[in-house]
């Protein structure tokens, strides 16, 4: 490994519109920034409802942070890691990915989770958002699309999904992702376990 990969970022897409309230999202990232001993150890909760299209409602933690983004392809919850991560690229796609899946599952189980607001786990980000270590071009590629490969097809399966990469150079280095099918959180994340 050339890189020390710790900055992943995974985008699980919502049909939620763009006017969705974010209110429901500052009141349930409050009750768990009040939480001891979580691994991303949360540390501030941002709103930036008031940007169009911005980051929407955050949690902060010193290894990783979670929000619920509206920026396009559309709103969905973000989870992006900060540090922390060891082991292979493989490794740490697994741990980025399980993460970013369980908080999605607690947090749509929250009673006060907006129906409209209903996540398409068939449809995904995946970003590399230090563009220091990870530019987009085609020596980032080489060294991480094995690794990249690899846990989406243990996610979907080998041929289950479409992968596509963004191609501008001023954009982070990452890949939408299109499943042929939507399956349930818990479901992915036996696959991961």
């Amino acid at each position: 490994m050339t890189i020390d990969l710790q900055r992943i970022s995974v985008k699980i897409l919502s049909e939620a519109p763009q006017s969705v309230s974010l209110s429901p999202f500052l009141e349930i990232f409050a009750h768990w920034r009040a939480e001891k001993n979580h691994p991303a150890e949360w540390i501030d909760l941002a709103d930036y409802a008031h940007v169009p299209r911005g980051p929407g409602i955050m949690l902060v933690g010193l290894k990783a942070n979670v929000a619920f983004d509206l920026a396009d392809p559309a709103p969905g919850i973000l989870y992006v890691t900060r540090k922390g991560l060891d082991g292979t690229y493989e490794q740490r796609l697994h741990a980025a990915l399980r993460a970013a899946l369980e908080l999605s599952r607690r947090l749509i189980a929250e009673k006060n989770y907006p129906a409209s607001a209903k996540l398409r786990t068939d449809s995904l980000e995946l970003r590399f958002p230090d563009r220091l270590l990870t530019p987009n071009n085609k020596d980032t590629d080489a060294e991480l699309r094995p690794a990249v490969d690899a846990a989406l097809n243990a996610l979907f399966g080998a041929g289950g999904y479409k992968l596509t990469p963004f191609p501008d150079s001023t954009q982070t280095y990452g890949f939408a992702i299109q499943a042929t099918k939507a399956e349930t959180l818990s479901a992915l994340l036996e696959r991961l376990t």
